[in-house]
């Protein structure tokens, strides 16, 4: 009788397999380090990562992923995602698109959904729950909301803490606006000194003295910060 088995294969290839490639072996998706921008002097005083940003009031479908941040300055969301239903884009020298300055913040509302409680948060003052939505009202009308429900709940407790705490100081002097606004004076008055003592040509001629005098007399008057 003859036998059914299929002949086994005689061909022998020869040819090298292709070598496998670092985006092979390593197939694992490389998560990428999400860092703020900051201002010259600007600190990050507090961050939390896995927060989620809501977009919509009535549907999560639009949210954003990312981190939250607290720094000496403003509150800042990181993330890769691109911001949904938006017909135009603006670029601001000072803040990105998710930031929000300290001195902008009204009021900061904590909540609890597990337990139904909620808390007006001030500076100087406890949470005794571990917030799952933090609620920041501004002075220009904007209602930002974060959700922390993949976050660990102290690093929620703490940024919360943190914003509250910065946004409102005891005395305006420690705003970092002032301190920044300082540094900036202090260094376009050193510029123009400079530039005016690099002419030596005009140094003898009263036009000169004359300019110097109101110089020093306008530095004077200046409040310093």
């Amino acid at each position: 009788m003859f036998s059914l088995k299929p002949p086994k294969p005689t061909f022998r290839s020869y040819l090298l397999p292709p070598p496998q490639t670092d985006d092979k072996i390593n197939s694992e998706p490389k998560i990428k380090k999400l860092e703020p921008v900051l201002l010259p002097g600007e600190i990050v005083v507090n961050e939390v990562n896995f927060v989620r940003k809501c977009i919509a009031t009535d549907t999560s479908q639009y949210d954003l992923w990312g981190k939250l941040i607290c720094s000496n300055f403003k509150i800042s969301f990181i993330t890769d995602d691109p911001m949904p239903l938006q017909k135009f884009h603006y670029r601001n020298l000072l803040l990105g698109e998710h930031d929000v300055p300290l001195t902008c913040i009204e009021q900061i509302v904590t909540v609890n959904d597990h337990k139904r409680k909620q808390k007006v948060l001030g500076p100087n003052q406890k949470l005794k729950f571990n917030p799952t939505e933090l609620i920041i009202y501004c002075k220009d009308f904007r209602i930002v909301r974060f959700r922390f429900d993949e976050s660990g709940p102290e690093s929620a407790k703490k940024v919360c803490l943190a914003i509250a705490h910065y946004s409102q100081p005891t005395d305006l002097q420690l705003l970092f606006a002032f301190e920044y606004v300082g540094k900036k004076y202090h260094n376009s008055v050193s510029l123009l000194l400079i530039s005016i003592f690099s002419c030596r040509e005009s140094m003898q001629t009263k036009h000169f003295r004359n300019t110097i005098k109101q110089i020093f007399k306008w530095g004077q008057n200046m409040v310093v910060y």
